[in-house]
């Protein structure tokens, strides 16, 4: 068994029981064989211990920790094992957060849980094609959030991944090929798209589909935006940086570049993107731009609060 100690994670600590160690819970009905492996314990539970072996409640704590803030570390499948096969409780918690988090609008935060907890269930199940579906399906939401732009352009390429894993265990799944031919819009795979999409729109229902038909329409037609859209969700990252830094002269060029591709701003409609530009305005003394793309966020999205609230500041109302 691999010894190595999975990389750092806040509040763990990696502790290498003795070979042939074994803890037990449960009146004796779980054993748990962890000799020569490192266990994550929390710290506190790790100071507590005195010199004795950890218990099973700290072994289950400290799994359960660990694998919910990177299932993607060194023995993590170990870890999963440990969690299915002696603390099943854990594994019910998580399938029920994951059902509340499917059933509601949630912000980023809760998507980065989403996806550690579902890829804990892949971790047990790496042939479930339909939690591979899930991670990339959810890796593509989170990437089109304006909210983390910063993070726009690699978490819609970790989305590939599971998408294409997806795909290999179900080639003729239509919800995969359907986002595997959104994947390869957004970052410019429009021949890729065009053949995802062939396959699957005809058998679909789902609302979402009518938008990708006419994407797929456009893109056979030839029209498309100018550059990929995960090129222009990074300029406006750019640009956004440019406006932290009081930069707002070179913020309003790039995201008016952004507005002048008519086929991109069709295609994802996006409050902020005049919102920031307004913002700019402002803070370079113009306000009658300023007011005119404030006023374009309000269209777009007419409970946009901060687009209000800054016409406010400037004397205008919405």
């Amino acid at each position: 068994m691999n010894s190595l100690k999975p990389a750092p994670v806040k509040g763990i600590t990696f502790f290498t029981p003795p070979s042939g160690t074994v803890v037990s819970g449960l009146d004796g009905n779980v054993r748990i064989d962890c000799g020569d492996f490192p266990l994550p314990l929390l710290d506190e539970d790790f100071a507590s211990m005195d010199g004795e072996g950890p218990t099973y409640d700290m072994v289950g704590r400290g799994v359960y920790h660990i694998l919910r803030a990177d299932p993607d570390s060194l023995h993590g499948a170990r870890y999963a094992e440990i969690l299915r096969d002696a603390y099943p409780h854990y594994l019910s918690e998580l399938a029920t957060h994951i059902v509340m988090l499917d059933r509601k609008d949630v912000e980023i935060s809760y998507l980065d849980r989403k996806i550690n907890y579902l890829k804990i269930f892949a971790l047990l199940e790496p042939d479930n094609g339909q939690l591979q579906f899930s991670i990339g399906t959810t890796y593509l939401e989170k990437g089109l959030r304006l909210s983390a732009l910063h993070l726009a352009t690699v978490t819609i390429y970790r989305a590939e991944r599971f998408l294409k894993r997806a795909l290999d265990l179900a080639p003729t799944d239509v919800n995969v090929l359907h986002k595997l031919g959104e994947f390869s819009y957004l970052v410019g795979r429009y021949e890729d798209a065009v053949r995802f999409w062939s396959d699957a729109l005809g058998q679909l229902d789902d609302p979402s589909a009518k938008l990708s038909r006419s994407r797929l329409e456009r893109v056979t037609a030839g029209v498309r935006p100018r550059i990929p859209v995960v090129d222009y969700l990074e300029a406006v990252r750019v640009a956004l940086e440019c406006l932290e830094r009081q930069e707002a002269q070179e913020a309003a060029a790039i995201l008016l570049d952004v507005l002048d591709d008519a086929v991109f701003c069709q295609e994802f409609p996006l409050a902020e993107i005049p919102y920031f530009l307004g913002l700019c305005y402002r803070e370079m003394s113009m306000p009658t731009y300023a007011e005119e793309y404030l006023q374009e966020a309000l269209k777009l999205d007419p409970e946009h609060a901060d687009a209000r609230r800054v016409l406010e500041e400037l004397g205008t109302s919405p």
